[in-house]
């Protein structure tokens, strides 16, 4: 089957190390859109965080955000859909925070907000790369983990970040048996979601949007939080940097990316260039 639709992880996928767009990713995305492919971008960021790289793929017109939880059209800048979390998980999850060393942020609407300090302590939560992303888009909050509690405040995703990973495994541990999607990004952050969904359900529901069928889906990720996508697409694409698990869930591997690996997926596979088949295994 020909595919018709590749959704693109941002933080170790399409952003380099230093969090920028490659060239050559930018060019090999036109080229797709040129021949009447689909690209999505599919990140556990907000929409907010997602139009900070809008130059660099102007013509890309959804986003699926917050790990699955929110569609964004990035051309008419809207919410197409939201999920959002129970507010009693909420409860539960700074509950089993509670004696731990962290800060956090909540996505709602296409933004996210945190305590007023949170961006100067970031480099001591392993997000110090981040500051300038949060600083330029973020929305500092007075009372911010009172106003989490408070079910007027539409929470599609809590981000924990520790200064830990011993302390992430800890939290994560209290909170397997409640009804959350939990995912660990970075070196030591959590995501939580609500449950049931993921970025696989995003790309899904995105693509029957579309009406664009599974079997012509492809997914690109590195992290825990692709697993999702790249188990569920028709093809799923790790990237040469992309952690154990994410390798054992995709089908062929690319290019690291600072290399290129972006561009070598939708050539090879969106446009038809090269056979999945002959691919690394990952």
């Amino acid at each position: 089957m020909e595919y018709q639709l590749m959704a693109i992880d941002m933080d170790g996928t399409l952003l380099d190390s230093s969090k920028r767009v490659l060239p050559s990713s930018t060019e090999a995305i036109e080229e797709a859109l040129d021949a009447g492919r689909q690209i999505a971008i599919c990140s556990g960021r907000c929409p907010v965080m997602i139009e900070m790289d809008r130059d660099d793929f102007t013509r890309v017109r959804y986003a699926i955000c917050g790990s699955g939880s929110a569609i964004y059209d990035l051309h008419e800048r809207r919410l197409l859909r939201e999920t959002t979390l129970d507010h009693a998980l909420l409860d539960l999850a700074l509950e089993a925070s509670e004696g731990e060393d962290y800060i956090c942020e909540a996505f709602s609407g296409p933004g996210f907000y945190f305590e007023p300090d949170m961006v100067e302590r970031m480099p001591d939560y392993y997000m110090g790369i981040y500051v300038p992303l949060y600083a330029k888009t973020g929305t500092p909050m007075e009372g911010f983990e009172r106003r989490l509690r408070e079910p007027s405040f539409p929470v599609q995703k809590l981000n924990l970040h520790f200064r830990t990973p011993e302390a992430r495994s800890r939290v994560r541990e209290r909170l397997e048996s409640a009804p959350l999607e939990l995912a660990y990004s970075d070196e030591a952050s959590l995501e939580l979601s609500p449950i049931g969904v993921n970025k696989g359900t995003g790309m899904l529901e995105l693509a029957e949007l579309l009406g664009i069928p599974r079997e012509a889906t492809i997914a690109i990720g590195d992290a825990d939080n692709d697993l999702p996508m790249l188990r569920d697409a028709g093809l799923g694409v790790a990237m040469g940097n992309a952690n154990e698990n994410a390798r054992a869930a995709a089908a062929v591997t690319v290019a690291d990316n600072d290399h290129g690996g972006v561009a070598e997926a939708i050539r090879r596979f969106l446009l038809g260039a090269g056979d999945a088949r002959g691919g690394e295994r990952a």
